[in-house]
């Protein structure tokens, strides 16, 4: 078995796609096996998007902060069969980009934004979920959401 994050974004859960949006993941094998629900904190989108801030830098931070804190999101460890288990995801999952993201993705199907739309209104895509990108991201993102002692549990299921 190997496992996976992937995380529900406010947009998501604020237009109750909850189930549609796990039900695409269920169609590809992939199964959920530890679900969070909370309203986003500062230190921990920061966090999360550590990356992504330190390459784009205060802009997309200061996006994220207004996107995401304060509003409901749904951390989830999933876990499929197979070594191709992260790629399958984000295959399912889509493009980034929603309006350029294939019909029959979460994205392609579910999605009503766009990357240029939100730049324009300088604000965050909404894109309906996050996955981890590897098997580092999974173990970080993990620990972000969910506590080292909980994450480490999967990092020795994984191995």
């Amino acid at each position: 078995m190997n496992y996976s994050f992937i995380m529900l974004k406010p947009d998501a859960l604020n237009r109750e796609l909850a189930v549609e949006v796990l039900s695409y993941l269920k169609k590809g094998g992939i199964e959920l096996e530890l679900v969070g629900y909370q309203k986003a904190k500062e230190d921990v989108i920061c966090k999360h998007y550590a990356e992504v801030i330190e390459k784009l830098g205060d802009t997309f931070r200061r996006r994220a902060v207004r996107y995401f804190v304060d509003q409901p999101v749904m951390p989830i460890v999933v876990k499929g069969e197979g070594s191709d288990l992260i790629p399958r995801i984000r295959s399912i999952v889509g493009a980034t980009d929603p309006s350029k993201a294939e019909k029959g993705t979460i994205r392609g199907d579910l999605g009503i934004d766009s990357l240029q739309r939100s730049i324009d209104e300088d604000r965050c895509c909404e894109n309906l979920i996050h996955a981890s990108d590897c098997e580092e991201a999974f173990r970080t993102e993990t620990a972000i959401w969910f506590g080292d002692e909980i994450a480490q549990r999967y990092f020795n299921k994984a191995e």
